[in-house]
């Protein structure tokens, strides 16, 4: 045999299980076997303008998607086409950055979003959430390249405490490897049909529990602990830690390689007031004893007033308690380290809840349980990225300064929002681990009409939006300006493709004193219907109100082309014909 046909023979050889393989897998496909990888955003089904989170986008992370939580990121829509001028923002993160329990408005994405919008209310704002409940570090880089295609100005990340036992974790019930780079080399093949098939041949023939993992009554927290017990400086603990970084390093390296810049906050919890988790799940393990007994020790402390000794030894009461729900110490180090080595810029969340609490002791004064801030807490760690994302210039210099106070007083969360909160709390500490023995709570006859709308809620009577409208309708009803104003700029915001409401947030907020932010709502109104009359009457009214003559001027000049016998248009021009000093009344 020549040289020539031996080569050729031994590439044949080579090359035939990778055509065989091929065949096999477009056999697959063509049969309709299998799933597609859920993208991140997709259309909406309002507006096809406009891109929102894949409510299935969890799914990505199961063989057998009808396998994953019922979690989602909470919707919210941005342009499908980023207009120019936008700043962009993604954040990123878990629960404690999604907003839990009170939903989107009180999130990081939903509090950034207010503040910068105030702050520069000339700018088109976008601040997009894709943070999501039991998810961890595998979840926010399998997203990054989704989230770069979206030109991003920037990127907010808040993530930890769901490492060892969120989705992937690797003491997770819901976990395809116990090793960090399985787990990732069975990401980057999820794909393949092939994969999905051997994986499911598997799953059919691994042995099966000899009892469920959870009950009905038990949290998503009790169906994700598969390991309940991981002890400090144990195998899976340092195997958690590996996980951390090695996720998140190669999460700061795409970004930046793509350019982009990155906000990371270390992490807080409750330490003071949250008895460690493992001892309220009723186990006697000695790990379990030694989190106790520094428990009670820093208690000793703080009552001798060494309050140095009870901040330094709850931290290592958290650290200890081996049912890891809360981020240990080493965390913030590795997030401090990473995040000097690749070029992002670290916000110190945890030095900023420490000042914020009497004696440096953060417990439920600003956390509602075990990691979850309060309304108080979720807008200190809102202001902690707000004030180092401007301090480093982006997206420029604020126009107006509005104090971290009166943001606060203005968050977007309603009443039903916020008993809503309450509501999920109530269930959450009443569920293990918080109790051996999970309970479903009554909720109390409603003393508002705020907390009869969440009732409805709650009970699924009643849909989040219908609720919000009705009670901002309620409010207009008995004469409360500033909750009517509240709600209807919650509603404008989350429906940006509606004109109508647009119109009434613009409206609302020239009632309230506060045209330059009306003005943003007019503009949104006018550019989805450009006919109507209202609708350029109340932006000509906000730039009026804000010393916006000639811009005002052309509005009402455009309202005179699309009606020329307004009365208000001619009567206001009129006013300002007569000179710059003249007294305009819309």
């Amino acid at each position: 045999m020549s040289r020539g046909r031996t080569w050729a023979f031994r590439l044949i050889l080579v090359a035939l299980p990778f055509v065989v393989l091929g065949l096999l897998e477009l056999g697959l496909r063509l049969g309709g076997f299998g799933h597609d990888v859920e993208p991140l955003f997709v259309a909406s089904p309002q507006h096809p303008e406009y891109l929102q989170a894949n409510p299935r986008a969890v799914a990505r992370f199961f063989n057998r998607p009808e396998e994953a939580p019922a979690v989602s990121i909470e919707t919210a829509y941005f342009r499908a086409h980023k207009a120019p001028g936008t700043f962009r923002v993604f954040v990123q993160g878990e629960s404690s950055a999604a907003g839990f329990p009170y939903g989107l408005g009180a999130s990081l994405a939903g509090v950034l979003d207010q503040r910068f919008k105030r702050a520069f209310p000339d700018r088109e704002v976008e601040v997009i959430s894709t943070a999501m409940a039991a998810v961890n570090s595998y979840a926010l880089l399998d997203f990054a390249d989704e989230i770069i295609a979206q030109q991003p100005d920037a990127v907010v990340i808040y993530v930890g405490h769901n490492e060892y036992l969120g989705i992937l974790g690797v003491g997770s019930s819901l976990r395809m490897a116990s090793r960090p780079w399985l787990t990732r080399a069975f990401l980057a093949a999820r794909d393949w049909r092939l994969f999905q098939l051997m994986a499911r041949v598997l799953a059919r023939t691994g042995a099966a529990h000899e009892e469920p993992l959870t009950t009905a009554s038990d949290t998503l927290m009790a169906r994700v602990a598969g390991e309940r017990s991981i002890p400090l400086r144990s195998e899976m603990f340092s195997r958690g830690v590996e996980q951390f970084e090695a996720n998140l390093g190669a999460l700061l390296e795409k970004y930046r390689n793509a350019g982009v810049p990155v906000f990371i906050g270390t992490l807080v919890s409750n330490e003071r007031d949250q008895t460690p988790l493992a001892v309220l799940s009723g186990s006697e393990s000695d790990s379990a004893g030694a989190a106790k007994t520094a428990y009670f020790a820093a208690q000793d402390a703080e009552g001798l007033g060494d309050f140095h000794a009870a901040r330094s030894g709850y931290g290592w009461a958290r650290d200890l308690d081996p049912l890891r729900f809360r981020a240990p110490s080493v965390f913030n180090e590795a997030v401090a380290q990473l995040a000097k080595a690749y070029g992002a810029t670290l916000v110190d969340v945890h030095q900023a809840f420490v000042d914020a609490s009497p004696h440096g002791l953060v417990g439920n004064g600003l956390i509602l349980e075990h990691v979850h801030p309060n309304l108080d807490g979720y807008s200190l760690l809102a202001d902690a990225f707000f004030k180092t994302m401007v301090g480093h210039g982006l997206p420029g210099p604020p126009q107006v300064a509005v104090p971290a106070p009166q943001a606060m007083l203005e968050m977007p969360v309603s009443d039903i929002d916020r008993w809503l909160g309450e509501y999920k709390v109530t269930r959450v500490k009443s569920a293990w681990p918080f109790t051996p023995n999970s309970v479903q709570p009554a909720l109390p006859p409603p003393r508002s009409e705020g907390e009869r709308l969440a009732q409805e809620v709650y009970a699924q009577r009643m849909t989040w939006p219908q609720a919000q409208d009705a009670l901002r309708q309620y409010y207009r009803s008995v004469g409360n300006l500033a909750e009517y104003t509240r709600g209807t700029a919650i509603l404008a915001d989350a429906f940006p493709f509606t004109p109508g409401i647009q119109f009434e947030c613009a409206a609302a907020l020239i009632e309230a004193g506060r045209p330059a932010d009306a003005l943003r709502y007019a503009r949104r109104s006018v550019d989805l219907e450009p006919s109507d009359v209202n609708h350029l009457l109340v932006t000509a009214h906000a730039l009026l109100l804000t010393g916006r003559r000639a811009e005002g001027r052309a509005a009402l000049e455009q309202v005179l082309r699309v009606d020329p016998a307004n009365a208000t248009a001619r009567k206001v021009l009129a006013e300002l014909q007569a000179g710059p000093t003249a007294e305009v009344t819309p």
